[in-house]
């Protein structure tokens, strides 16, 4: 998804984690403008080895880069994921429902230490974390979130849309049950079991999902040691 860049995306890019763009500079347009494509990333690019179309890097700093929104002539554009193309920009980055719960959430969260909770935006971008996820999954609440949840899912089922089709289940039918193997942080798998649903906030509009997942087999195996 290419969207225009303004100060509000740009403060929810430094939210989810982003360090620095990729810069793409067309200037074949009319009237002297130039059309200016940026790619977020979270580590420090090298510049010997940037993806195709992209000649430098910024490092994101919040003052200089809400100056450049306003400049004339210039057409600035994010180059942004997303999973559905018919979210809009302002619904992929609009994380205020989850900034105003946070105090909520994180009570509830941590409550949970047996369970993996996950919350994330309509796009599958990960927003709250529990130490409970962090036991199962092995990512810390900083290395994990704005990452998609496509993370936890193996390679054969990210290639066969998997996270997506969880997502439009939980939308139709109110929840999806989650039951397969997941990859953690270390690479390993182990089969996890629970559920997705949708994410409204008080006007009934969708804003999310959340995922509570737990580890069955040291379930198991935590019940063969206590006999």
């Amino acid at each position: 998804m290419r969207i225009p860049l303004t100060p509000e995306l740009l403060g929810s890019l430094i939210e989810k984690g982003y360090t620095h763009l990729l810069v793409n500079i067309n200037n074949q347009l009319t009237n002297d403008a130039v059309d200016i494509t940026l790619m977020p990333v979270k580590q420090k690019p090298q510049l010997n080895n940037l993806p195709d179309g992209y000649e430098t890097f910024y490092k994101i700093t919040r003052e200089p880069m809400q100056l450049a929104c306003g400049i004339d002539n210039n057409n600035i554009f994010i180059e942004y994921p997303t999973s559905d193309k018919a979210i809009t920009s302002e619904a992929l980055f609009d994380d205020r429902y989850f900034r105003m719960s946070e105090d909520f959430f994180r009570q509830v969260l941590e409550s949970l230490e047996d369970y993996a909770v996950v919350t994330t935006d309509k796009n599958g971008d990960i927003n709250s974390w529990n130490t409970g996820a962090e036991k199962v999954l092995g990512y810390t609440e900083h290395e994990i979130i704005g990452v998609s949840a496509r993370v936890f899912f193996t390679p054969e089922d990210v290639a066969a849309g998997v996270p997506e089709m969880e997502l439009r289940t939980s939308l139709k039918d109110g929840r999806a049950i989650d039951e397969r193997y997941h990859m953690r942080k270390d690479g390993t798998r182990f089969w996890g079991s629970g559920l997705v649903f949708p994410l409204y906030d008080e006007q009934h509009q969708h804003r999310g999902f959340t995922k509570i997942m737990r580890n069955l087999r040291e379930k198991e195996e935590a019940e063969k040691n206590a006999i």
